[in-house]
């Protein structure tokens, strides 16, 4: 019983330190929010009107002007408030966690890790307290960054949520910084120093928010790119929040125009997604997020449960041992 009071104090320590750390450095906590940022401003100052116009010409490219389109217009551009929305949420569940587990990396390099290791703290618990401290980070940021979504689309005249939406959202939310925090404490556990770390950062950031669509629909990328996305957890996170910010929006085009256009619209801008042409629904698109939470916990468990700290050594290790 004393082992295990003992054991949750260390952790609960040990998360408390790496949150006061992240949030004592400014410019850390600066550049976990730039991403989301960045990604509003280019839908509000560029992206948005061009993805408007888009649909517009499609819509009169099919229908000519047998349909309203000062109505389609408005309903476009509420339509693309809520897309550009989801695609914001699902890249702050990405590079906020990415740039939480900085801390993992200060303390490798900085060899406070090694400190850590020598005490009587059982090595689980060390790497759990980065995934708990990253999870409570990530989620804090998120909610915030979803309250000024929500001000923005009830300022822009594009809030439809539902009650049961708005909630959906808040766990769709939990679940993809659960996953997110899991995968980024696997993959910056690699890293040995900050400055390979913040090289690194430059071209994650970029690439994971096209690989999620949030910058452009991943119809619009090239096939082989397309089939990739569909490896990546936060492709499903963002097609989820897609799902339930444009449900009512989606339901206003259908009243104005046809099923299968609309079928075709929802496709194009990812609020559908496929399996190498297999259609998955939400609830997969929800069990994808559960099983990437198990796979990358569980590898976590595979890797880092020796003594090494270090896959890359263990590697080494077992590599010799078959010499």
């Amino acid at each position: 019983m004393k082992t295990k009071q003992n054991t949750l104090l260390a952790f609960g320590m040990l998360v408390k330190r790496n949150i006061k750390l992240y949030l004592k450095d400014k410019m850390m906590v600066f550049f976990s929010v730039l991403a989301p940022v960045i990604v509003l401003l280019l839908y509000i100052l560029f992206l948005g009107d061009m993805q408007v116009n888009s649909i517009i010409n499609s819509v009169q490219s099919e229908f000519g002007d047998s349909v309203d389109i000062e109505a389609i217009t408005s309903m476009a551009r509420v339509m693309i408030n809520n897309w550009m929305i989801s695609g914001v949420m699902g890249v702050s569940c990405i590079t906020v966690a990415f740039n939480a587990n900085t801390i993992m990396v200060r303390d490798r390099e900085r060899g406070t890790i090694n400190d850590v290791l020598a005490s009587p703290v059982r090595r689980w618990v060390i790497y759990a307290s980065y995934i708990m401290s990253c999870f409570i980070i990530t989620m804090c940021i998120t909610f915030i960054v979803l309250f000024f979504s929500m001000i923005y689309l009830a300022c822009s005249g594009a809030f439809l949520l539902t009650a049961s939406d708005f909630f959906a959202i808040v766990g769709i939310a939990i679940l993809s910084v659960f996953s997110a925090s899991f995968a980024m404490v696997l993959m910056i556990s690699f890293f040995k120093s900050e400055g390979a770390l913040a090289s690194f950062s430059s071209v994650f950031t970029t690439a994971i928010g096209f690989l999620i669509g949030a910058y452009l629909p991943t119809s619009m990328l090239p096939v082989p790119i397309q089939y990739l996305t569909c490896f990546v957890p936060g492709t499903y996170s963002a097609s989820l929040f897609r799902n339930f910010f444009l449900r009512a929006p989606m339901e206003n085009m259908l009243s104005k125009l046809d099923t299968d256009f609309v079928s075709k619209l929802m496709k194009e801008f990812s609020i559908e997604m496929d399996f190498f042409g297999i259609r998955i629904s939400a609830t997969m698109m929800t069990l994808s997020l559960v099983l990437s939470i198990v796979i990358f916990g569980a590898l976590l468990m595979v890797l880092y449960s020796k003594k090494r700290s270090n896959f890359f050594l263990i590697s080494k290790k077992i590599k010799k041992k078959k010499k």
